[in-house]
C-alpha cells in the first residue's frame, strides 16, 4: 500500500499532467466562439480526451465523487463536438478535391456533396456555440482546475517520483500496449474494417498513456510514442476512407429520391452521379494506398522490435526503482529472479507484480 508521501507523489504528478490540458481546453473553447477555424474544434477535443485519459490513469487515487463529475463533463465535451469535427474533416477534403478537379462533369457531383455537408455543418453551428458556452461555464471543469491548482500549491520543493507512481505508469502502459497489440492479428486482412477502427482507438489510448508518463521515464519512451502516433494516423485516415465509402452510396440514393420527388423525373440525377462515383473510387484507391503503406511500416516496426523495446524500457526502469526501495541484502536476489522471469515464450515482458 502506498504511504502518504507516495500518494502525494502520484497526485502531484496527476495535477501537473492535467494543468496544461485544462488550459488548452479553455483556450480552444474561447477561440471557437471568436473565429471559425476547424483546428480549434480539433484542439478542444484532443484536450478533453487527454484530460479523460489522465483521469482514467489515476482514477484509483482521485476523490470518487469529484472524479465522476469530472469524467462526465469531459466525456460530454468530446461527444458534443464529434459530429462537428467529422463534418469539418469531410468538408476540408471535398473543398480540396473540388478545387483540384477541372472536369465539369465531376465538379457538379462534388459540388452537390459540398452543399449538403455545408448545410449539415450550418445546422450544427448554433448547437456548437451553446456547447462551447456551457463548457466555459462548467462548474465541474472549474472544480477540476481548482483541485489541480491546490495540488500544485501543495507540492514540495524537491521532485519525488515514488515507486508506487512508477508501478502505476508501468501497468498503465503495459495494459494499453496489450490492448493495442490484440488487434495485430487482424491487420493483414484489408476487409477488417471494424477491427482496424478499434485498433485506431487503442493506438490513441496507448499514445496518451505514453504522453502522460513520458516525464516519468525521462522521455526514453518517446520513440514508441512517435510510432504509435504514426500508426494512429494511418488507421485514422483509413477509417475516414471507410466512412466515405459507406456514406456515399446512401448519399446517392437520397439525392436520387430528392430529385425524383422535386422534379417528378430523374434526369438531373445524371449530372451529379459521375462526381459522386469519382469520389467513391478516389476514397477506395486512397484506402488501398494507406493500407499498404501502414502494413509495410508495421513490418518495419516489428523488425526493429519497437514494442518489445518499449516493454524493456518500462520494465528496467521499474526494476531499477524497485531495487532502490528494498533492503540491500535482498536486492540482488530479487533482481535476479525478476530478470530470469521477465520474458515469456514470445519475448514479451510480463507485468511486475
Amino acid at each position: 500500500m502506498a504511504n502518504k508521501k507516495e500518494d502525494l507523489s502520484i497526485l502531484r504528478y496527476c495535477a501537473n499532467t492535467l494543468d496544461p490540458h485544462i488550459d488548452d481546453l479553455k483556450k480552444a473553447a474561447k477561440n471557437i466562439l471568436k473565429r471559425n477555424d476547424i483546428e480549434d474544434v480539433h484542439d478542444l477535443r484532443v484536450a478533453s480526451r487527454r484530460i479523460r485519459s489522465t483521469l482514467n490513469a489515476f482514477a484509483d487515487h482521485l476523490p470518487k465523487k469529484q472524479l465522476n463529475s469530472w469524467m462526465k463533463d469531459t466525456r460530454a465535451i468530446t461527444k458534443a463536438y464529434g459530429k462537428v469535427r467529422d463534418l469539418d474533416v469531410q468538408l476540408d477534403l471535398i473543398n480540396r478535391l473540388y478545387s483540384e478537379t477541372q472536369d465539369s462533369k465531376l465538379r457538379t457531383g462534388l459540388r452537390r456533396i459540398q452543399l449538403r455537408l455545408e448545410q449539415k455543418r450550418k445546422s450544427l453551428q448554433e448547437k456548437t456555440a451553446q456547447s462551447t458556452q456551457s463548457l466555459l461555464e462548467s462548474t465541474a471543469i472549474d472544480d477540476l482546475s481548482n483541485w489541480v491548482s491546490q495540488m500544485m500549491e501543495n507540492s514540495v520543493d524537491e521532485e519525488f517520483y515514488s515507486p508506487a507512481l512508477y508501478q502505476l505508469g508501468y501497468k498503465q502502459i503495459q495494459n494499453r500496449l496489450d490492448e493495442f497489440l490484440f488487434y495485430e492479428v487482424f491487420i493483414f486482412d484489408i476487409q477488417r474494417v471494424e477491427e482496424l477502427h478499434s485498433m485506431r482507438i487503442s493506438a490513441k489510448k496507448l499514445r496518451y498513456s505514453l504522453e502522460i508518463f513520458a516525464d516519468l521515464y525521462r522521455n526514453e519512451t518517446d520513440f514508441a510514442q512517435k510510432i504509435t502516433r504514426q500508426a494512429q494516423d494511418f488507421l485514422g485516415e483509413i477509417h475516414d476512407c471507410d466512412v466515405w465509402i459507406d456514406f456515399l452510396p446512401l448519399f446517392m440514393q437520397k439525392e436520387y429520391e430528392r430529385i425524383k420527388s422535386f422534379y417528378g423525373y430523374t434526369r438531373p440525377y445524371r449530372r451529379i452521379r459521375p462526381g459522386i462515383e469519382y469520389l467513391i473510387a478516389n476514397r477506395k484507391q486512397e484506402r488501398e494506398k494507406l493500407y499498404q503503406t501502414f502494413l509495410k511500416d508495421w513490418k518495419d516496426w516489428k523488425l526493429k522490435e519497437t514494442w518489445l523495446n518499449l516493454r524493456k524500457v518500462i520494465f528496467l526502469t521499474s526494476l531499477e526503482i524497485q531495487s532502490q526501495s528494498i533492503p540491500p541484502e535482498t536486492t540482488q536476489e530479487n533482481s535476479d529472479n525478476l530478470i530470469e522471469n521477465s520474458q515469456d515464450a514470445t519475448g514479451d515482458v510480463p507485468p511486475l507484480e
